[in-house]
């Protein structure tokens, strides 16, 4: 009984699999912003990074094919160099008073998360999708860099 509850475990998840597949595949056009969410979470998710690649993703749309492209590329090399090269400024404080009621305690602290002359080179498109949104086109890019 056991095996047959294991084999049937193992083909439902092989079945999901290959919807979540066949859907990013078969996609043609954007109908909603929850289509989109749906869309870009199975496209994204179908390959993680690793210890010696990020894989990163992006996206676009606009009326002009080609720039939908370029957005999508560079909001995915942006998100590289986010990881790979960005510095944090934080700056903390934390006052106390003493007042007629007790000590009155504030805690600020200040992040700001800056790239300053970044270049990347040297990623790879792995695969892209582009599809009929509104009166434009969505791209969806993937895109790999290799960490030296």
């Amino acid at each position: 009984m056991k095996p047959l509850k294991i084999m049937s475990i193992i083909i439902m998840s092989l079945i999901l699999s290959n919807c979540s597949n066949s859907y990013v595949k078969n996609k043609k056009s954007i109908t909603s912003p929850d289509d989109l969410s749906k869309f870009i979470n199975i496209y994204c998710n179908k390959n993680l990074s690793t210890d010696k690649v990020i894989k990163m993703c992006g996206n676009g749309w606009s009326k002009d094919l080609n720039i939908s492209e370029n957005k999508a590329v560079m909001s995915a090399v942006l998100k590289i160099a986010h990881v790979t090269q960005h510095s944090i400024v934080s700056s903390e404080v934390i006052t106390q008073s003493e007042t007629s009621k007790g000590v009155d305690k504030t805690y600020q602290l200040n992040a700001d998360s800056k790239l300053n002359d970044v270049s990347i080179s040297g990623y790879k498109v792995i695969s892209k999708k582009v599809l009929k949104e509104k009166n434009g086109w969505r791209t969806v890019v993937l895109l790999s860099y290799k960490i030296s």
